[in-house]
């Protein structure tokens, strides 16, 4: 471990030497001066707050939007319906929306819009924007990954214009409030621009709005946007909405550094002001050598997880052709493997997550521990609808080699691995590049599979590669994870036709579980039903569910007011601000 961690440390201390300061038009010699300019009817505009960001954003239009990273931006670009805070669930607070209510039968939503804001070319947002958006989303043709919002709404109501800042969305049945009032809070797209008989809504992608030059109606504008190098944020100067989202800094620029090294190491000299997902071991670090920086827990929302791919990738490809768009493909071969559930149920035992936690996320200095393990997707953040009874499969290497040779898989050829039928228990797990975590994890699982006759091989890839192949189910194994969704609506993972079931999961009772619970209005009354849900899911393995993180973010404490949250990292981004004798970038 100590050789590990020395190796790191002169990595980064390489890194260092070799980098430059920043973002190329900033001056870091003059921090301290209290100058800064202001925009003319607004406060003053201060300072640049740096980002490093693992990843370029990949779409600015939410409708086909589904990198993490595209959502800050997206959100900073616009004037949302609602925003949110969370304590044990999401409370939502008016934006564009200035008040809603139910109707008397819990089917439907009101929204009363507000009338005085505009998108950046001075035309008004009205309540047109907002159906065409969910017009665009329900399209085929757009393939929007949130289609399933849909599934629970009225055709004719999703939503009705009433007039031009009043719509009424109507569902098919009364359930969660939270995920109702989620699944009609969507940030909207320009419907006089995007509403043309010229536009092919197939190519949405591939529209300016979406790759260079989205139109905002929020508190920022792009200012710049340098494709796998940096994306920058301005102040929107024909921001028409309430004063306090007026940003309080110059800029925010979201610098992409794909290593997490490199994005260490630029923390550390001062280059890049914000970092997160820090990995335990080097919060210790930062924290014994940087007063400067002050490190910040979100709670329980990210996890990684061993996906195994429940059907033969080839024949995945094959009959995927075939389908209709937007459904996944029917009658395809089960994995040679992980098609078993008895065998995915065996390899639960033969991964030691106490280990992973002990070594990928307890501290070292200190002992505190940023992980728990996992029995699912529903986040313990969420009180009451995480299953905390859930009875973990033991680490147990005995065990697992007793239960694989009840299915057949014996090393029938004493070369040290299991076999069936002459065929070797051999697969390779993919997993992105940059995430150090991960690639440790790797490391850890691979010991274990082969302590118990199991050989894997590990593939790092791009990160936008290694996403496209979870999406097109070329691969036998992905250690990946999610950022949970604060409200509870598993379907989007584990709903049989959903695109984000990257496994091809299919279990009949599960789906009914959903249906059940999407249909329960009262949370307490739901809870049982999650409860199951979460119970049928882990018995039947198609993840190897590993670890919740206590995720730990970094950030230069010149900042004021910043809002670091289960929500986000880098949360309502108009409020952050810098105290003018301690500002940094004044170009």
């Amino acid at each position: 471990m100590s050789l590990f961690v020395s190796r790191s440390r002169l990595l980064r201390l390489a890194v260092l030497a070799s980098l430059t300061a920043c973002t190329g038009e900033t001056n870091a010699t003059k921090a301290g001066n209290p100058t800064a300019s202001a925009q003319e009817g607004g406060p003053l505009q201060r300072d640049t707050l740096v980002i490093a960001a693992s990843q370029d954003v990949q779409d600015l239009l939410y409708v086909v939007s589904q990198s993490a990273m595209d959502s800050p931006v997206i959100e900073a670009l616009t004037f949302a319906p609602m925003d949110g805070d969370f304590d044990c669930r999401v409370t939502y607070n008016p934006e564009w929306a200035a008040s809603w209510q139910f109707s008397e039968d819990g089917k439907g939503i009101t929204l009363h819009l507000r009338d005085d804001v505009t998108w950046e070319d001075g035309q008004p947002l009205t309540a047109e924007d907002y159906k065409f958006s969910y017009d665009l989303i329900a399209d085929p043709a757009v393939a929007s990954p949130r289609a399933d919002m849909l599934a629970h709404m009225e055709r004719d109501a999703r939503p009705r214009v009433i007039d031009a800042h009043t719509v009424e969305f109507r569902f098919k049945e009364a359930y969660d409030r939270t995920t109702m009032l989620q699944q009609v809070n969507v940030t909207l797209a320009p419907k006089h621009v995007l509403d043309s008989p010229d536009l092919d809504r197939g190519s949405l992608r591939g529209h300016a709005l979406n790759t260079a030059a989205p139109l905002s109606s929020g508190p920022w504008r792009l200012a710049a946007w340098e494709k796998n190098a940096r994306v920058v944020l301005e102040p929107n100067p024909k921001f028409s909405g309430p004063k306090q989202y007026i940003p309080k800094l110059k800029r925010v620029v979201f610098k992409v550094v794909p290593e997490y090294a490199a994005r260490l190491a630029e923390l550390e000299n001062g280059s890049v002001d914000l970092m997160d997902q820090v990995e335990v071991s080097d919060a210790d670090v930062l924290a014994a050598e940087h007063p400067e920086i002050q490190l910040r827990r979100r709670g329980w929302r990210s996890m990684d997880t061993v996906m195994w791919n429940n059907v033969d990738p080839v024949d995945y490809k094959a009959k995927v052709s075939s389908a209709k768009p937007g459904e996944q493909p029917a009658g395809v071969a089960p994995h040679r493997i992980f098609g078993d559930r008895e065998v995915r149920r065996a390899l639960a035992s033969a991964i030691d997550i106490d280990k992973l936690i002990k070594d990928l996320l307890t501290s070292q200095a200190t002992g505190d521990v940023y992980g728990r393990p996992a029995i699912g997707t529903i986040t313990p953040a969420l009180c009451g609808a995480h299953d905390d009874d859930v009875q973990r499969f033991a680490f147990d290497p005995d065990a697992t080699r007793t239960q694989l040779a009840s299915l057949g898989w014996t090393d029938s050829n004493s070369d040290g691995w299991l076999d069936k039928g002459g065929e070797p228990m051999r697969f390779t797990m993919i997993t992105n590049s940059g995430n150090q975590r991960r690639a440790k994890a790797a490391v850890i699982i691979q010991t274990n599979l082969k302590a118990v006759g199991v050989d894997m091989q590990i593939e790092q890839l791009e990160t936008n590669t290694f996403f496209e192949r979870l999406r097109a189910r070329d691969y036998e194994a992905a250690l990946s994870g999610w950022a949970a969704g604060l409200n509870v609506d598993p379907d989007a993972i584990w709903g049989s036709d959903s695109p984000f079931n990257f496994t091809s999961y299919r279990n009949p009772r599960v789906d009914e579980l959903i249906a059940k619970g999407m249909s329960e209005p009262d949370a307490e009354k739901a809870k049982p039903v999650w409860h199951e849900l979460q119970q049928t899911i882990y018995d039947d393995q198609p993840y190897a569910f590993l670890y919740w993180m206590d995720e730990i973010v970094a950030v230069n404490n010149r900042f004021q007011n910043a809002a670091i949250d289960i929500i986000s990292p880098y949360r309502k981004l108009y409020q952050w601000s810098v105290p003018v004798e301690k500002v940094k970038y004044l170009e």
